[in-house]
């Protein structure tokens, strides 16, 4: 989420999850193929799951059940439910991530100095990425109250203009254009809803639709309501319904209702709370820490 990425940004801490965004990155190295394996010892019988049990062996190296559920845990974060089906697939990729790593470790890797900056670098956003999570497990929920102050001092921004219009339907187009014709040469529309529209909950009211809430009605529908003056006559207009014909009822000022917004305040609140417990945070280690920085002596 953009904000969350905000707060972290602002006080230093780049989204940090390195090990899943290297996951994504290398996915289809290590999870496009299986790799081939020795075939292993036999599964052991059906019951609770061992999650020490060894489930794969690289040249030594041993990868655990619970190796393999801390890996779909970390990609499960940011693609989603893993369905089991595809365990297999992500072990694979494990076996084909040791396989690459020893490799690696065979051509020392390890001792060169950019990749040991590198790793050093990886290793401080980690501890840095989990203190702060560490900060922000003690955070309450946003509050319905909190929610609905947070609405009521901002239903300016919740305010939309709406177009009000009339409507006749009818199944057929030529029909249509004739009602059309006969409302622009000035027949009264409501009289001719009442007579001739086949959308009877609107028909009686003299084809009045009131406020046309926005996704309630077709694109076509909208965008043709949205161009009218109060009282023009619209072109006919296809939707899958039929044929209309709209009339222009003015236009009124509109407050979306709190619970079409509420989800959308309940996250905002929420990364309000973590950014602001982040910089306090933050702040007051900054404050004991007394920091020394020498602006002067930059380029």
């Amino acid at each position: 989420m953009t904000e969350r990425r905000n707060w972290r940004m602002a006080c230093g801490v780049e989204d940090i999850e390195v090990s899943m965004r290297y996951w994504l990155a290398v996915s289809l190295i290590l999870f496009g193929c299986a790799v081939p394996v020795a075939a292993g010892e036999a599964e052991p019988p059906a019951g609770p799951p061992d999650e020490s049990r060894v489930v794969a062996r690289v040249q030594g190296t041993e990868i655990t059940y619970q190796d393999l559920k801390s890996r779909i845990q970390i990609l499960e974060r940011e693609q989603g439910p893993i369905p089991p089906e595809r365990y297999a697939e992500i072990l694979h990729g494990m076996v084909r991530e040791e396989v690459l790593l020893h490799a690696a470790a065979g051509e020392r890797l390890e001792q060169r100095p950019l990749v040991k900056a590198r790793l050093e670098q990886v290793r401080r956003h980690v501890l840095i990425d989990e203190l702060l999570k560490q900060k922000l497990v003690a955070l309450g929920e946003v509050t319905d109250e909190e929610i609905r102050k947070v609405y009521e001092e901002n239903k300016t921004a919740f305010t939309r203009d709406a177009p009000r219009v009339s409507h006749i339907m009818v199944p057929d187009e030529a029909e249509a254009e004739a009602i059309r014709n006969e409302a622009v040469a000035g027949k009264d529309f409501a009289t001719l809803a009442r007579e001739k529209s086949q959308d009877a909950g609107s028909a009686e009211k003299g084809g009045d639709l009131g406020i046309l809430a926005p996704g309630l009605a077709e694109p076509e529908f909208e965008q043709a309501a949205g161009k009218l003056s109060d009282g023009e006559i619209s072109p006919v207009v296809k939707t899958q319904q039929g044929y209309h014909i709209l009339k222009g009822g003015g236009r009124e000022k509109v407050v979306e209702p709190l619970e079409n917004v509420r989800d959308r305040l309940k996250e905002m609140l929420a990364q309000q709370k973590q950014r602001e417990v982040i910089l306090l945070y933050v702040t007051t280690l900054e404050t004991t820490a007394k920091p020394e920085v020498f602006e002067d002596r930059l380029p």
